[in-house]
């Protein structure tokens, strides 16, 4: 599979996934796509939806609490996940720090 985003071996890790299946592949990479455009849409750094600029720590930590919560449908920890991705967005969206057009330090 072509085209993964950059952050694609770290969720893969982070789902605790050892699969070889292109097509859940292609799912893993969709929820990393889907997680940048939701933190974009929220008017968070408009980085996030490059998969080929440099992430912050958080706003990579906020993409893989998407994924963990969004991924698989038996997830007895998804509500969990879905709560700290939902808290630290709150937290990102507050900081002049994250906002869009705004430069940071990485």
């Amino acid at each position: 599979m072509s085209g993964k985003d950059k952050l694609f071996q770290k969720a893969k890790v982070a789902v605790r996934s050892t699969f070889d299946d292109e097509e859940l592949d292609m799912e893993l990479n969709d929820l990393i796509i889907a997680a940048r455009d939701d933190l974009r849409v929220f008017g968070l750094v408009e980085k996030a939806k490059s998969s080929e600029t440099v992430d912050s720590s958080l706003i990579t930590q906020a993409i893989l609490l998407y994924v963990k919560a969004n991924w698989g449908y038996d997830n007895p920890d998804a509500a969990r996940f879905g709560t700290l991705y939902q808290q630290l967005k709150d937290k990102l969206s507050v900081s002049t720090q994250f906002l869009q057009g705004d430069a940071y330090e990485i």
